[in-house]
């Protein structure tokens, strides 16, 4: 199994590689910190499963530059170009916020998988509030285990 991390917080990202690690360990772990990154690694390679960000900087810079765009929604692009190429990655949203824009409007978590299918975007097998709760550990691993 090969898992890629789409997150470009870098505590977020040792967090989830921690956890696939505690769970599945020695789990091929890549990462894609911003869209431009996503993408490459993408194209580069296949995944059995990607744990996604939805809100990714467009592109990696340097410290203190201004050229990084902020893209709320970017990891839009990266689950509609997995469904566009009929990709076999399976994906987990992971988010810090409550809703996610989708089609101009605010979904709510609990609503965004559904939502998702209605527009034919099938590979989504979970969408995981990560807060400082404790539920997204075992969130994660319920939805992993299949894929075991």
């Amino acid at each position: 199994m090969k898992i890629f991390i789409v997150e470009d917080d870098n505590f977020k990202f040792s967090q989830l590689a921690r956890e696939v690690d505690k769970y599945r360990g020695g789990t091929p772990i890549a990462r894609g910190a911003s869209l431009q990154e996503a993408m490459n690694g993408l194209v580069a390679d296949q995944y059995d499963i990607v744990l996604l960000d939805m809100a990714i900087p467009s592109h990696a810079g340097e410290a203190g530059s201004a050229d990084i765009y902020s893209q709320p929604v970017g990891g839009l692009d990266v689950l509609l170009y997995l469904s566009v190429q009929d990709r076999p990655e399976r994906v987990i949203i992971m988010t810090q916020y409550p809703t996610v824009e989708y089609n101009r409007e605010h979904v709510p978590l609990s609503k965004l998988r559904e939502t998702l299918k209605a527009d034919d975007i099938f590979n989504v097998d979970g969408v995981i509030l990560f807060a400082d709760d404790g539920k997204w550990q075992s969130q994660l691993h319920d939805i992993l285990e299949p894929n075991t």
